[in-house]
């Protein structure tokens, strides 16, 4: 939709800018040794304090693509980290997790609990990584799918965080049924994502019928940990 190309104070997107400034950091472009083989490091400043988080990735598998560190959960964990009000005492899960970078800079950041959610098959790889990064009491690890009525959802969340989960058109109902399960009138919900968002549109059309729907602009992100090529959304329960 054309309204997600333009900040919240109603000014374009500088996008030659904003490609220069991301250049060095983005990864899709790198070699797949970067992207899959070797890990990748993330450094998180907690309270004046730098920390090198070590993600450790995996190659593709016929699950998904849930197993390298995608440009979209960069931009989210630096939005988090510029923000850590919105983490510190919270209650988070994150959906889709992946190699688990957004969900392990939250437990960083100070949340009080974070659940990682995704494939079975992917959730030895969050295991490793909650465990190198030594974020076990706080950070726990199960599989989820969307749309399925789980236990893991009976209290509601704080936070809800999910990176590149447009790119499914036949999930969106899933997706927005978990999202409603797990949240309340109280819950932030971050959804960060990519190029590959084949079902944006769906998801924003369905998604207005119960949520707020809000753009994160340019000036709230990360000056540097920002691209014209990932969007951040913030969702909040309508009130009935």
């Amino acid at each position: 939709m054309d309204t997600l190309k333009i900040n919240n104070n109603g000014t374009p997107r500088n996008k030659a800018n904003s490609f220069l400034r991301s250049w060095a950091w983005k990864r899709e472009h790198r070699p797949d040794k970067d992207r899959f083989d070797r890990p990748y490091h993330h450094k998180v400043i907690v309270q004046g304090v730098t920390h090198d988080l070590v993600i450790n990735q995996a190659p593709f598998k016929t699950t998904g693509f849930a197993s390298t560190v995608w440009d979209s959960a960069i931009v989210l964990s630096k939005y988090l980290e510029r923000l850590p009000q919105k983490v510190e005492g919270r209650n988070c899960i994150e959906l889709g997790a992946g190699c688990g970078l957004p969900g392990i800079v939250a437990a960083s950041l100070g949340a009080s609990s974070v659940l990682l959610t995704d494939f079975p098959d992917n959730l030895d790889l969050l295991q490793r990584n909650i465990m190198i990064n030594k974020v076990q009491k706080i950070v726990s690890v199960h599989p989820l799918v969307w749309g399925s009525r789980s236990e893991l959802l009976v209290n509601h969340f704080d936070l809800i965080i999910a990176t590149d989960v447009m790119y499914y058109l036949e999930a969106v109902d899933s997706l927005l049924s978990t999202l409603k399960m797990a949240s309340d009138a109280e819950t932030i919900i971050l959804l960060a994502y990519g190029r590959n968002r084949q079902a944006e549109q769906t998801f924003l059309e369905k998604a207005h019928r119960y949520f707020s729907v809000k753009l994160v602009s340019d000036e709230e992100l990360d000056d540097v940990y920002r691209c014209v090529d990932v969007d951040v959304l913030e969702l909040r329960v309508k009130p009935e």
